[in-house]
């Protein structure tokens, strides 16, 4: 049954009709009996045998012309092989025919030149009778002549035959002569002759001598056919076999060359005619022979001009055939080689390699196959370490997600918020909001020269030591330059040389709203102030590149309603597709317009314009914001 159900419909048809068949078959064969009729089993069994070869073609042919190889051997059968094969038939049987044809040719002239020989034998005859000379005329051995001059010996004459009348004529018995009936008139004189001469084995081994051997049939119907004649009834023989038998043979290609001549005799008695055939047997090397005879010696030149030609045909043809086979070789090997390397790259084993086997096209095409596969085995080993080092750099993201602050500082007279959007997996920019005191909070915001890891963990070193500064500054206060100074020092000493971070450090007194700040080389904050735009320009150098520079610290006193906003360079210095930086001066004019707004709203209006403005947001810097707004 599962069997049944891989099979179509005309395969199941096809089947059953197989075992109806065979099954009718063995009955018949074993008991006698048989389930179905002659006439129908023999329907049904040319019915499946049908239906079995269209079953059976279309997978064998599928099967066989699957491999490139079996598809190339069987184009170059079709497109080499078989023509040439019908062309060697095609000159066999054209000169099998020619050379009978020939044959036929040289007896038939023969028989027409005997024919004429006794007719202007009979003629001549007839003229001297009718003259009154002597036979002098006659010159044919054993001759036959029947003489009637004006109305004498009318019976002897057959009744059927006319002067002019030459041909082959038969007796009762079955023997043929050469005849003629001639006319003449002299002196008021008027004599006819009726020639005849024997036609025996003699004269038919005289017709083609060393040439051929000739059998000659008479019957009522002949039906000749090349190589063999069917007997009719009331068949007369008369072969020249025996007094001049067919040529030998000369070699495996001098075959047996029978011609088929057919011939109309009539009855001596009757004048009805009689189907004949002459079958001509000879060999192709006589007929050869005989036909180059007239150029005596040339004609081995001749022949051997042929057989060299012929023997440079077959030369190329073989050279060609191996030639083609050795090719399809190379082709289907190289093929197959790439076939077991798809295969082997399919089931994900790319240590495999195509051994390569020449110097062509096709060994640099596995040379390639096996670079590809190199490649990707060395890609696959990249692509896990980059998953293994995105895997770090994942933890290390979460390790810097915790340095951010995690909530923001409750404070009576300001409002705080702050973002920071890595332009990679982690970020070299820094903010934070640090609880000091009770009343004493500090703003903070840094830049760490380069990207990626490096400059996260220098982003956390500077984390770290702020942290350890200002929590030994609570009990006896500290100033924003004594602790830039501090940092600065650290950062020389533990960093190399190429390292810095432009710092900004704000300490802001939550009764007096008071906001103390050293700025070391980072970008000014801007501070809105209604409509007046203030800037906390830099007072000192980045931190990390000189071990003993000297920092100021600023005072400003904050007025309810002033948004003081701290950025890196990420806002200012983000370029659209004309290569054009944000700035300062689209940043300010944002704020104003948004200055009212709460700060969750400011924040997403200044992080959306950068995104919309940026022509490829993976190319730009980290994107670091710090609000704060008196209340």
């Amino acid at each position: 049954m599962r069997l049944l159900s891989r099979l179509n419909w005309l395969q199941r048809i096809t089947l059953i009709l197989f075992v109806l068949v065979m099954a009718n078959w063995i009955t018949s064969s074993t008991v006698g009996y048989a389930l179905i009729g002659g006439d129908l089993f023999t329907f049904l069994f040319v019915i499946s045998v049908c239906l079995l070869a269209l079953t059976l073609i279309g997978p064998i042919v599928r099967k066989i012309v699957w491999r490139v190889r079996n598809r190339l051997l069987v184009t170059y059968f079709f497109v080499g092989v078989l023509p040439i094969l019908l062309m060697v038939l095609f000159v066999c049987l054209g000169f099998y025919l020619v050379l009978g044809q020939t044959v036929n040719y040289l007896v038939k002239a023969e028989l027409e030149r005997r024919t004429e020989q006794v007719y202007n034998s009979a003629e001549r005859l007839a003229q001297d009778t009718a003259a009154g000379r002597p036979r002098s005329g006659v010159a044919l051995p054993s001759e036959e002549v029947i003489i009637r001059t004006d109305s004498r010996n009318p019976d002897e004459f057959p009744a059927w035959s006319k002067p002019g009348f030459k041909g082959i004529i038969t007796g009762d018995d079955g023997a043929h002569f050469f005849a003629a009936h001639a006319a003449a008139a002299a002196g008021g004189r008027r004599a006819e002759v009726f020639a005849y001469q024997t036609f025996d084995k003699q004269t038919l081994a005289d017709l083609a001598p060393g040439l051929a051997s000739i059998l000659l049939v008479t019957g009522e119907r002949i039906q000749v056919r090349i190589g063999k004649f069917e007997e009719p009834k009331a068949t007369h023989f008369i072969d020249s076999e025996d007094i001049a038998p067919p040529p030998g043979s000369r070699g495996f290609w001098d075959l047996a060359l029978e011609s088929p001549l057919p011939q109309v005799a009539r009855s001596m008695r009757t004048g009805r005619t009689i189907d004949e055939a002459f079958v001509i047997r000879s060999r192709p090397s006589a007929v050869l022979t005989k036909l180059f005879s007239t150029l005596g010696s040339i004609a081995k030149i001749i022949g051997l001009a042929l057989l060299v030609v012929a023997a440079g045909f077959l030369f190329v043809v073989t050279v060609g055939i191996l030639f083609s086979t050795g090719l399809t070789r190379t082709l289907t090997r190289s093929v197959h080689d790439l076939y077991l390397g798809t295969k082997k790259v399919e089931s994900g084993d790319f240590s495999h390699r195509i051994p390569i086997r020449s110097k062509d096209q096709l060994s640099e095409l596995a040379n390639s196959f096996n670079h590809m596969t190199e490649r990707i085995e060395r890609l696959i080993i990249d692509v896990k370490e980059k998953e293994k080092l995105e895997s770090e750099l994942e933890i290390a993201r979460q390790v810097q997600s915790q340095l951010f602050p995690k909530e923001v500082p409750k404070l009576q007279s300001l409002e705080l918020t702050g973002v920071c959007n890595p332009a990679r997996v982690v970020s070299g920019d820094y903010y934070d909001f640090i609880p000091v005191d009770s009343h004493s909070t500090a703003l903070v915001i840094g830049d760490i020269s380069g990207k990626g890891i490096s400059a996260a963990l220098l982003m956390a070193s500077v984390q770290s030591s702020l942290h350890a500064q200002l929590s030994l500054g609570k009990n006896g206060g500290i100033s924003t330059a004594t602790l830039v100074a501090r940092l600065n020092r650290q950062l020389y000493e533990s960093t190399p040389p190429e390292k810095y971070a432009t710092f900004y450090c704000g300490l802001y007194d939550d009764e007096s709203g008071i906001l103390a700040y050293t700025n070391a080389g980072h970008l000014a904050p801007i501070l809105v102030r209604q409509q007046e735009i203030l800037k906390l320009e830099s007072n000192g150098m980045v931190v990390g590149m000189f071990p003993e520079f000297p920092y100021e610290q600023s005072v400003i006193q904050l007025q309810k309603g002033d948004l003081l906003t701290a950025f890196t360079d990420g806002i200012t210095e983000s370029e659209n597709a004309r290569g054009e930086q944000f700035g300062e001066e689209r940043l300010t004019d944002l704020l104003v317009r948004h200055r009212d707004r709460p700060l969750d709203e400011i924040m997403r209006a200044v992080t959306d314009t950068i995104r919309d403005w940026a022509s490829d947001i993976d190319k730009q810097d980290d994107i670091t914001l710090l609000l704060g707004r008196r209340i």
